[in-house]
């Protein structure tokens, strides 16, 4: 369905979850792509408000995901108008394409991007950028000639090209210059990530004074710290990372990347606004089971459901990336991790809008009415950004 007569919605019937974490049947009215009440409402004769019934279906903000580099068939060096309505599917309201590429290709992309979608105006869900690369001490799945030196030049040359729409920057801490680059991007509203990294506890925590604010994909790429003392336990850089509340953690919740008994620790340790649930998803996320051509490389990958990765052929099944859409992110955060519907939506939505300073993220009179509906199952059948239902599917 669409809204065809007017800017108005109302979602009526739904097991609405407030922002204080209660889940209620009530009812939801949508203006101008903003929450303007929440409560039992009154139609009357006025048959131009569009009208979503939700009966007995789950009624949620709809999630963001800050790591993502593809879904389906598309990625970051592909359409964003595409991969938007591919993320739109699995109930993304909001997202931040990111990028693993080298220096000139990541000027290249985000000018084309800037253009082909009128400055990001023709793809609301599009939050503003990320860039992984290229100030990183070490790959992962990437490539080494992605990677570059940190300098002013190469920071103003990158800057120039974003067009002042690159909200997240991931740093190593460890390279020379990062904490002066950190101190200069923070300043100017971006939230840098500390990524890829094999730093001393100290120079994570020089990052963090400098204004760091995030962590790339905890555990995964992380080393073990190395036993100095036979028998004596080390402290690692993960260990400081979870006991520092001034940083949010992302997960790659597929149980893969990061096992549920690290979850679970992760849980423990930090602040509950403090844990981010992100998909760092790749091209082929969300698609069937089978082996595909990966569009910028052509290496084959193969996938084996959500949540066992995006795997490369050629490199003994070596991850690539992770094959989650959000809504498998947030089911696995209900089913994998033993959380409820509150909280999920919490990891998935309210703490990365927080950390983004978005009002979105929760179902709250005057914010971003982005909303998804589910089953009692869990199934997608509604997504709205902004008011709009930009994905529906009643049949289920």
């Amino acid at each position: 369905m669409k809204n065809k007569k007017t800017d108005s919605l109302l979602v009526r019937n739904g097991k609405v979850l407030l922002a204080n974490g209660r889940i209620i049947r009530t009812d939801i009215f949508i203006e101008h792509g903003r929450i303007r009440k929440i409560g039992r409402i009154r139609r009357g004769n006025n048959k131009q408000i569009s009208e979503i019934n939700a009966a007995g279906r789950h009624v949620l903000p709809g999630f963001i995901d800050i790591h993502t580099h593809g879904i389906g068939y598309e990625s970051f060096s592909g359409s964003l108008k595409s991969y938007a309505e591919k993320e739109a599917s699995r109930g993304t309201t909001t997202f931040y394409p990111t990028f693993f590429c080298s220096l000139d290709k990541l000027c290249e992309h985000m000018r084309r991007h800037l253009s082909e979608t009128r400055d990001l105006k023709d793809t609301p869900q599009i939050g503003g950028f990320r860039l992984e690369s290229p100030y990183l001490a070490k790959t992962g799945a990437g490539l080494e000639k992605d990677l570059t030196n940190i300098s002013e030049k190469n920071t103003n040359r990158i800057l120039k090209a974003g067009g002042g729409y690159i909200k997240i920057w991931d740093i190593s801490p460890e390279l020379s210059n990062a904490c002066k680059a950190i101190r200069f991007l923070s300043s100017h509203g971006i939230v840098c990530s500390m990524a890829h990294t094999n730093a001393s506890i100290e120079q994570a925590k020089s990052a963090v004074k400098a204004g760091a604010r995030l962590v790339t994909h905890l555990f995964d790429t992380f080393a073990p710290s190395d036993v100095i003392d036979s028998g004596v336990f080390p402290a690692g850089l993960t260990d400081y990372f979870l006991t520092e509340d001034r940083v949010a953690c992302e997960i790659i919740a597929d149980g893969t990347h990061v096992h549920p008994l690290l979850v679970e620790k992760t849980m423990r340790c930090k602040p509950p606004d403090k844990i981010i649930v992100i998909t760092d998803s790749n091209f082929g996320a969300g698609l069937p089971r089978g082996k595909y051509i990966l569009p910028h490389s052509q290496e084959e990958v193969i996938i084996n459901g959500p949540n066992n990765g995006v795997r490369l052929v050629k490199r003994h099944h070596g991850l690539a990336g992770s094959a989650l859409t959000p809504l498998d992110a947030f089911r696995n955060t209900i089913r994998m991790f033993g959380k409820d519907i509150a909280t999920a939506s919490g990891l998935c939505s309210r703490n990365p809008a927080a950390l983004m300073g978005l009002k979105k993220g929760e179902i709250r009179a005057g914010f971003d009415a982005d909303l998804v509906i589910l089953t009692p199952g869990l199934k997608l059948t509604h997504t709205i950004v902004g008011g709009k239902v930009l994905y529906t599917n009643p049949a289920r």
